[in-house]
């Protein structure tokens, strides 16, 4: 797996300023009993951000897609930040300082599960309890 993937930018091409050609480094996964996975994240500071929050994104979306997944949350690149990724093909949004604000109890019954370096889980939805 290669540790970055070229990202390009054809919307300035749009508006007839060329097209932009931008490497995105990725980000390696930490193993899957780093003790980051269990802790608490902190709230990402915007008024003084630790580092640029649109190049973690584009990272963390990059890292996402070499890993063929459909999420990916910055502590699991070893990162210090509350933030997580989500999507598919072309399609991500990127979720800085998530809160839960309600949940319930929700069983559903799956088969022909099928994990990835303990990381994804892609499994066939059969029905809701």
């Amino acid at each position: 797996m290669s540790d970055e993937i070229l990202k390009i930018d054809t919307s300035a091409g749009l508006v007839g300023n060329g097209t932009s050609i931008e490497k995105v480094e990725t980000f390696p996964l930490v193993p899957e009993d780093d003790p980051i996975l269990r802790q608490v994240m902190p709230e990402f500071d915007f008024k003084n951000p630790p580092v640029d929050p649109v190049k973690l994104a584009s990272q963390l979306v990059e890292t996402c897609r070499a890993y063929s997944g459909y999420g990916l949350s910055a502590n699991q690149c070893g990162l210090n930040y509350r933030v997580f990724v989500i999507g598919t093909g072309s399609e991500y949004i990127a979720c800085f300082n998530p809160k839960i604000t309600k949940s319930s109890q929700v069983r559903m019954k799956v088969n022909n599960i099928k994990f990835n370096r303990g990381f994804n889980c892609i499994a066939e939805l059969i029905s809701f309890e």
